[in-house]
């Protein structure tokens, strides 16, 4: 995992609903948003303009950002499929693609239209889940692993391509028992406020273990059980 200091405080780990996947991806976009340029025009593609999922919100980061989002419920600048963007060529500074792509059927499609949108040098952040739980937005298709968003990537035009494991063995399992929790306080016994402020206590102790246990088997070669990640953090570059 990277080492850099994460810009999302992890008291927000009292938060029940709120997932290590969630908490990976917007520190993804804490650091990496940074380094666009100042006043940069952005595409937010398939973002949400209103009621935003996390704590990162680009529209506070001085940049000029277009919401594309199929759903006019999240008040899109434009209603449009991420697979046919209604812009010109080369328009953008960067292309934002957040937990997104699981969610259409043909992935390389939106690939090769954020990569026509882009400016020559412009940037694509791209968030993927892989180990993460179906859901249907309104549709779930897919999940691949980095071997395939590195081809589909170059496919598409994309250079200088990066990509990061967002959280490791111990954040996928945490994941997991964080949403049977969320879950299981829905109704009954669980549903009761001091029961809830309990679970959620102890569920931020385990997103904290579970940070520090994967970035520790890193360190040491991997001591625990390779090939988990809660998904990818991704950026790419239009040549």
């Amino acid at each position: 995992m990277d080492s850099a200091p994460l810009q999302v405080s992890r008291d927000q780990f009292g938060t029940l609903g709120y997932s290590l996947r969630r908490y990976l991806v917007d520190d993804f976009h804490f650091r990496h948003v940074v380094t666009l340029p100042e006043g940069g025009l952005v595409l937010d593609l398939g973002g949400n303009r209103i009621r935003k999922r996390g704590f990162f919100d680009i529209d506070q980061f001085g940049l000029q950002v277009f919401y594309a989002n199929l759903s006019t419920a999240k008040q899109p600048h434009v209603q449009a499929d991420a697979g046919a963007i209604p812009f010109d060529s080369e328009v953008f500074d960067a292309v934002i693609c957040a937990e997104l792509l699981e969610h259409v059927p043909h992935p390389p499609a939106v690939l090769a239209e954020a990569h026509r949108v882009l400016r020559k040098g412009g940037v694509l952040l791209l968030c993927v889940p892989l180990l993460n739980r179906i859901h249907g937005d309104p549709h779930d298709y897919g999940r691949y692993t980095d071997s395939y968003w590195s081809h589909a990537l170059q496919t598409a035009g994309f250079r200088d391509t990066r990509i990061e494991k967002q959280g490791r063995f111990w954040c996928v399992l945490v994941d997991m028992v964080r949403d049977l929790v969320v879950r299981k306080t829905a109704s009954g016994v669980l549903a009761k406020p001091s029961a809830i402020r309990l679970l959620a206590t102890v569920m931020a102790m385990c997103k904290r273990k579970a940070l520090e246990w994967d970035a520790v088997a890193d360190d040491q070669g991997g001591r625990t059980p390779v090939g988990y990640t809660t998904g990818f953090g991704i950026t790419a570059r239009k040549a």
